[in-house]
């Protein structure tokens, strides 16, 4: 089956073989054609490292990397045409006016489409200023239409909204899900806000010390997530965390109607948060 984005044991870090700094510990995820992903990890868990080697910008020293079934390090311009990118910060093209920055970036894409950004820039009420004078709100909204503009399949979130006001933040992601509903575009969403990524996505990727500690869809993750006795693994279980003496386990539905292990926490703060200790 091929993936939008596949990482399979990735290992990746800064430094030279002496003084060297793993951030990546063997992570594994793979996203399903038009799913809303949110890649939830606490500060300095290793989201960036591992959105830049999913986009082909760092290499991994083990492991695997994938974009549309091809190697992320070196995939083909065609390839890298069907992506799209937003960082935490628009800070290009200071004295560019919208259209200039727009225009620009629509010029290295065959597929630029105009139509479909004037549209946007209608309904999202982008002017014409210049990116400097924008407010930060309206500059993740131009940097999500220079991400949109030729159409990709799947559109990577580097924490977008992590300086955005609460009302602007829920107006970005509701944008972000209409979009979706519009245009099945897979997206991985990288944040350390549970709100956000609860209200947005379908799954969630909790990524703790470099490693992805569960991928599953958030209803499920809250409804099917167990703690039992370490030696009392179900049948079918996955085990996502060792801790004090007991496992946390995600059980199949049928086990759960066979059994009546502890709940874990029910909200996914509270997940986050207990899986991530």
């Amino acid at each position: 089956m091929t993936y939008p984005l596949d990482l399979t044991n990735v290992h990746a870090g800064y430094g030279t073989k002496k003084e060297r700094v793993e951030i990546l510990k063997g992570a594994t995820l793979h996203l399903d054609s038009g799913s809303i992903n949110g890649l939830l990890g606490r500060n300095g868990s290793g989201k960036t490292t591992l959105i830049r080697v999913a986009l082909g910008l760092m290499k991994s020293t083990e492991g695997s990397a994938e974009l549309m079934g091809v190697t992320a390090w070196d995939c083909p311009n065609p390839v890298r045409e069907r992506l799209g990118y937003v960082s935490q910060n628009l800070d290009y093209f200071p004295e560019a006016t919208v259209d200039r920055c727009l225009g620009l970036v629509g010029s290295f894409y065959s597929n630029w489409d105009n139509a479909y950004i004037d549209e946007l820039k209608d309904r999202w009420d982008v002017g014409e200023a210049s990116i400097a004078t924008l407010s930060v709100g309206q500059k993740q909204k131009v940097a999500l239409l220079m991400a949109l503009g030729h159409r990709p399949d799947l559109l990577i979130l580097d924490e977008p909204v992590a300086s955005l006001d609460p009302a602007a933040r829920r107006s970005f992601l509701s944008t972000l899900v209409e979009l979706n509903s519009d245009t099945n575009q897979t997206i991985l969403l990288s944040s350390h806000i549970t709100s956000d990524i609860e209200r947005m996505c379908s799954h969630v990727a909790i990524l703790h010390h470099g490693q992805i500690l569960c991928h599953t869809k958030i209803d499920e993750l809250k409804e099917r997530l167990r703690v039992v006795e370490q030696g009392e693994v179900p049948l079918g279980g996955e085990v996502l965390l060792k801790k004090d003496g007991q496992l946390w386990v995600l059980l199949p539905e049928d086990e759960l109607e066979r059994n009546s292990y502890a709940r874990a926490p029910g909200s996914l703060e509270d997940l986050f948060l207990e899986l991530t200790q």
